[in-house]
């Protein structure tokens, strides 16, 4: 039993007259977590990466935008209850246990703009980022979404060497007053390989889209994620210019409360197509630790 739980490459290594440095302290077994035999649904990457199981989290159990909307509550064993909530008209249950599912009814006026906060108390727990809290401690954790309604207005128009954005600015220019493909979209969030929209060009592709959004008073946050090349104007104001193709890259821009005239432009080369636009709440710059916001 107890060489069936070794470490394989090492029960090789040895087997094979191998002789391996002596390691202070290093364990003869893999080591053991109960997350270990859960199936493939407990593969969850957020923006901190893959999700290790040692600490609380409300994930949903479907789509973002499924109303009402069903979160199941992840983590080690122990308890939850409901702590706080914003935009949000019914929330059942308001207490339970780790594994449960939970459907959260947003306001009518709040579905891109809701968040629910539950509160976790049983085993010891590591937060992503490495905080460690004791066993029977409260823990504040929760699932917030924030996406102002948007009707983008976008024409999409296939691109060649006489008409290319990046060295022929009037013909591209020119080229955009052309006829298009025309397309209303509720959001702009597009990642794939070959279209899977009809009429699409797969390469050399230049999408021109427009919207009016009404942000929350504050101050929020624009975010691209784009791959080849994008420019986006807030009010006319040239706000985002990443117009050099390059491989997936996040932009930022400070964007504020009230109503606004969004138009985005962006071209696709070859390859791999991705484009999106969020808005996040408050102020949010790109990560030191990575290009993207994954």
């Amino acid at each position: 039993a107890t060489a069936d739980r070794r470490c394989d490459a090492l029960a090789r290594a040895r087997a094979s007259g191998v002789v391996l440095p002596a390691i202070d302290n290093a364990p003869g077994t893999w080591p053991r977590h109960a997350a270990a035999d859960l199936d493939r649904s407990a593969i969850i990457v957020d923006e901190w990466g893959p999700y290790d199981w040692r600490s609380p989290k409300l994930w949903p159990l479907d789509s973002v935008r499924s109303v009402p909307l069903r979160l199941r509550v992840l983590g080690p064993a122990g308890r939850w209850q409901l702590t706080s909530t914003r935009g949000v008209l019914v929330v059942s249950p308001r207490a339970g246990k780790v594994g449960d599912t939970i459907t959260v009814t947003p306001h009518g006026d709040s579905i891109g703009n809701m968040s629910v906060q539950l509160t976790y108390v049983g085993a010891a727990t590591t937060s992503p980022r490495g905080v460690k809290t004791p066993a029977r401690a409260p823990v504040t954790f929760g699932f917030a979404r924030f996406e102002p309604v948007q009707q983008w207005t976008a024409r999409i128009v296939a691109w060649t060497d006489s008409t290319d954005p990046r060295t022929k600015p009037t013909a591209f220019n020119a080229l955009l007053q052309t006829a298009a493909v025309a397309r209303t979209l509720p959001r702009l969030d597009w990642m794939w390989s070959r279209p899977p929209l009809s009429g699409i060009p797969a390469t050399r592709m230049v999408v021109d889209a427009a919207t009016r959004v009404v942000l929350p008073a504050g101050t929020h946050t624009l975010r691209t994620l784009s791959d080849d090349a994008i420019r986006v104007w807030v009010d006319g104001v040239l706000v985002i210019d990443h117009w050099t193709p390059h491989e997936t890259m996040a932009d930022y821009a400070t964007i504020r409360g009230g109503a606004h005239d969004l138009r985005v432009q962006y071209v696709q080369v070859d390859g791999w197509t991705e484009l999106r636009v969020d808005f996040l709440r408050g102020l949010a710059s790109r990560s030191t630790g990575s290009v993207v916001p994954f």
